[in-house]
């Protein structure tokens, strides 16, 4: 009769262990939930802008390889134009052009947003690879009016 009752008091036991876990499991669950929760919709939306920044830097260097300087300057933003004229642009491509031959594509590398008080930017490596060589820069883009533009750019 003993050993029943050890058997009994032993699985009571174990039985409380078991139910104690599986409430601490659902509290958890439930403070994850709800601190995780709100992140979700900020982290789908800046996911978007990402990618959205990565669309603009990608429109802007399908006109540099098309050539379409023009295009591509309309792709930047006020500061960036305040900054450099259409014809510094255009001197700067074409410099390039001729020391390095056609650009044959850009590629993107990694990728960093942000949004502070000034608005929304995003950086990106780029690798610019013309006929005879390669160059790396370094781009930051710049939301403006709903729409992502280049805010600028320098030669790593």
């Amino acid at each position: 009769m003993a050993s029943k009752e050890e058997n009994r008091a032993e699985a009571d036991q174990g039985y409380d262990r078991k139910k104690f876990w599986l409430v601490r499991k659902r509290l958890i669950y439930i403070v994850l939930c709800v601190v995780l929760a709100p992140s979700v919709p900020i982290f789908v939306w800046l996911f978007s802008e990402m990618h959205a920044a990565g669309r603009a830097l990608d429109a802007f260097s399908q006109r540099l390889i098309a050539k379409d300087y023009d295009g591509a300057y309309s792709a930047t933003s006020p500061e960036f134009q305040a900054a450099t004229s259409r014809q510094e642009f255009v001197q700067q491509q074409t410099e390039l052009r001729t020391k390095l031959g056609s650009l044959k594509a850009v590629t993107r590398g990694g990728s960093e947003t942000t949004f502070d008080s000034k608005g929304g930017f995003t950086s990106v490596d780029t690798t610019f690879i013309f006929e005879n060589g390669e160059r790396e820069f370094s781009f930051k883009l710049k939301r403006v009016a709903g729409s992502w533009r280049v805010y600028g750019y320098r030669e790593e």
